[in-house]
């Protein structure tokens, strides 16, 4: 009855909203700066990637649109009937090595979600998105401010926690881009400032800002079968949470630019506590801890060089290497990938490394980029009982934008395109480290017969016996930006 009563009342506990992994993905959208923003054009983006940069920038009101396409497959391997489990484990009289009782977890197959035991899952939704930037001086040529936004006009935040193993059997029975999807919905804003230290050095701080709430949620429950009877009282409060990043940026000559920025962790964090009574005075408590849009560490470090330059064209060259601390990931239920395989920590996500390489024009008030980048996945073979689906990343960006004057206001309308490449990607798993749901001596409690069928491996996993993944993430943004 306790397990019940765990899904009738609901208690929200601190949640922490802070996370920018849509920034990371789009990039600078209002500039040029596409995949080296620590380094290349100063900008009101600058506030999150490169803060030193905002001195170097002119004052500036931004505004744009865009939209991110989201196209990802996944191929699942067909099943056999005998790894199902059977219907009759659903009697709950089922017991193994002689008297322990077979888990409420473990389901018969037919009663799961429908699932495409072959062919392909499809992950593909469109998002808009607006975007709005400033930047001021307020001490000339010593420091500035600036704010970037970007907010998704779909749902402003979504956070879709699901299970990476066979318990997400009970719920969707399928598999989720692990580092996109709801990902892509996170509300960013950023603000910096920038403080000119000697004429060729910057320095410049700055955080994301978001929601931290605390919401409570007492639950009693009249008829345990009727769930339109239940009497709930709710409590929330709001705070602001703050993830703090800081840059330099420096420029030895007028022809060079070296820029780097360190972010701090971020995260959009809910604790839920469940806690329900019934009218016996019945109480049961318990608590859920999720982890949403987790950003681990990173560091970044680019530089830009003039290879041209001349009165009226200018063509540059520059690169950025970003570290990307993933090791340190947490899942949507806050749970590390070793701890999902058995704490097992060859299958902790890998630190990476990702490389941005692109090209620079300016032909008087005309300037475009293209872009290059390669991201390596962190996450390792998924031969265990997880299925965390992710891919090497590589992409392509190019865009540009002019500057004119209109009724004596300088405006600069800009478009810029975006596309990356989820590599094709097979696993295959290893029946050694997959929990057999149904134990080859599980018997029926009641009559002590065997159950029929649990010979063999029975798993209702979503990712067996394996799973393969590729798409594509590709979206354009149209700018404009009145200069003062």
């Amino acid at each position: 009855m306790k397990r019940r009563l765990l899904v009738l009342g609901v208690m929200f506990g601190a949640t922490t909203a802070r996370a920018t992994p849509l920034l990371e993905t789009l990039g600078p959208v209002s500039s040029t700066g596409g995949f080296n923003p620590v380094v290349s054009d100063p900008s009101s983006a600058s506030a999150y990637f490169n803060p030193a940069m905002l001195e170097d920038a002119e004052d500036r009101l931004d505004v744009g649109f865009a939209l991110l396409s989201e196209q990802i497959s996944m191929t699942l391997d067909g099943r056999t009937a005998s790894m199902d489990v059977p219907v009759s484990v659903g009697a709950r009289d089922v017991v193994y090595n002689g008297k322990t009782l077979l888990p409420n977890t473990v389901v018969p197959t037919q009663w799961l979600p429908d699932r495409q035991h072959d062919g392909t899952q499809p992950d593909s939704v469109t998002r808009p998105y607006l975007i709005i930037g400033g930047l001021k001086h307020l001490i000339h040529n010593r420091f500035s401010i600036g704010a970037y936004v970007m907010l998704p006009l779909a749902n402003l935040t979504t956070a879709n926690a699901f299970f990476n193993d066979e318990r997400e059997a009970i719920f969707s029975n399928s598999l989720h881009p692990e580092l996109y999807g709801d990902r892509l919905t996170a509300m960013s804003i950023a603000v910096g400032g920038s403080f000119r230290l000697l004429k060729q050095l910057s320095l410049g701080i700055g955080t994301t800002l978001g929601l931290a709430n605390t919401a409570t949620s007492a639950s009693y429950v009249p008829d345990a079968t009727d769930y339109t009877k239940l009497l709930v009282n709710n409590t929330i409060g709001v705070t602001a949470a703050l993830a703090p990043h800081a840059g330099v940026y420096w420029t030895p000559t007028n022809r060079v630019r070296v820029g780097a920025t360190v972010h701090a962790p971020s995260a959009f964090v809910i604790d839920t506590t469940i806690t329900a009574t019934l009218p016996n005075n019945t109480v049961a408590t318990g608590t859920q801890h999720e982890v949403h849009d987790y950003m681990p560490w990173r560091a970044s470090l680019g530089a830009e060089f003039d290879v041209i330059k001349s009165a009226h064209y200018t063509m540059g060259v520059g690169g950025e290497v970003r570290w990307m601390n993933w090791s340190t990931y947490q899942d949507r239920h806050g749970e590390a990938p070793s701890h999902v395989n058995g704490n097992n920590p060859s299958y902790d996500f890998s630190d990476t490394f990702v490389y941005s390489l692109g090209v620079r024009h300016k032909w008087k008030k005309v300037r475009g980029y293209m872009d290059w980048q390669w991201a390596p996945t962190p996450v390792k073979d998924q031969i265990g009982r997880s299925s965390y689906v992710d891919s090497d990343r590589f992409g392509f960006a190019f865009g540009g934008d002019f500057e004119a004057v209109v009724g004596g206001v300088r405006l600069r309308p800009g478009l810029q395109l975006t596309a990356y490449r989820l590599a094709w990607r097979n696993t295959l798993k290893d029946p050694k480290q997959i929990p057999d749901e149904l134990p080859d001596d599980s018997r029926s409690s009641s009559t002590g017969d065997p159950i029929a069928g649990a010979k063999g491996l029975q798993t209702n996993n979503p990712g067996y016996p394996g799973f393969g993944m590729d798409g594509w993430i590709y979206g354009g943004t149209v700018s404009l930006a009145v200069l003062f």
